[in-house]
């Protein structure tokens, strides 16, 4: 019994200490392999709990904003995962050295075919060091309009008025045209456009309109809403409506948009004033009377 357990001892002695490769002069075995390997499976775990423990003691301490603490969260993370690997290969038995052999063999393949991965995770340092683009930020990019819900490091996702969830490349938000809606400022400016019929008591229609969007929630008194009348059409002498909402306190600004809409149409079939549709006359030159049959 005891022959059999030294014999397999033995073995498992002899693959911990097989050597698979060697790099620059640095043997590789097996069991620096597996023991790096397990070390650095438990980095990525340990790095996360500590980033908890940092965001929970530090960072929502003394940073209120929200799209501050994303970055500084995801900087604290891919820091205590550096550290972390770099003690595990240390305790693997793993010099650092090796990478400058590696290094270079990885240079060569991001030459050739990891062009893209390098650019989003450049790009996705960028945003979170500049933050053009933040976390909570409703964005218009490459056809897609949205807020964002995270940025990571390849990519960032946003999340648009259907609820669909899209994962957008970060050199999107450095290489095209975007929108930032709360790039400086929270407060954006909205319209509604429509038509009343002709003879109706404009003044009055300006009161109530200004009644409804200074009592309307989602609507900022500052600055001032205005009511315009913008022209005299075809059928209808036309206004708008200008206002101010902050996108952080309203579901939408075509929510807003629309309670304002039902309000208006409650007052004015309150007042009798009412919103004409196209209307146009036709006439028929014919050279020969029209002949009409009337049946009974």
């Amino acid at each position: 019994m005891d022959n059999g357990l030294n014999e397999t001892l033995s073995i498992l002695g002899s693959l911990w200490k097989l050597k698979l490769i060697t790099i620059a002069g640095i043997k590789l075995t097996l069991g620096n392999v597996l023991v790096a390997l397990i070390l650095l499976l438990l980095s990525a775990r340990l790095s996360r709990l500590v980033v908890k423990l940092i965001n929970k003691r530090l960072i929502l301490r003394f940073v209120d904003d929200k799209a501050s603490q994303t970055t500084y969260q995801t900087f604290a993370f891919y820091g205590c995962l550096s550290s972390f690997v770099c003690l595990s290969l240390t305790i693997a038995g793993i010099p650092l050295t090796v990478f400058t052999v590696v290094g270079g063999a990885l240079a060569i393949g991001v030459g050739f075919g990891s062009q893209n991965i390098v650019n989003n995770f450049i790009s996705g340092v960028i945003l979170l060091i500049e933050q053009p683009v933040r976390v909570g930020d409703t964005v218009e990019v490459d056809g897609i309009t949205g807020t964002v819900i995270a940025i990571n490091t390849r990519s960032a996702k946003i999340r648009n008025a259907d609820n669909k969830v899209f994962i957008v490349p970060n050199s999107f938000f450095l290489e095209k045209g975007i929108v930032n809606w709360n790039y400086e400022t929270n407060i954006l400016r909205t319209t509604i456009d429509f038509g009343v019929s002709y003879g109706s008591d404009v003044r009055h229609l300006e009161n109530i309109c200004m009644d409804i969007m200074l009592n309307e929630e989602g609507i900022e008194q500052t600055p001032v809403p205005q009511v315009l009348f913008t022209d005299f059409a075809d059928s209808s002498l036309s206004f708008q409506l200008i206002f101010f909402c902050n996108v952080e306190k309203v579901a939408s600004l075509n929510h807003v948009k629309s309670a304002v809409r039902f309000k208006i149409d409650d007052k004015f079939r309150e007042f009798g004033i009412s919103m004409p549709f196209p209307q146009r006359d036709m006439n028929l030159r014919m050279d020969k009377p029209i002949s009409v049959n009337v049946i009974s």
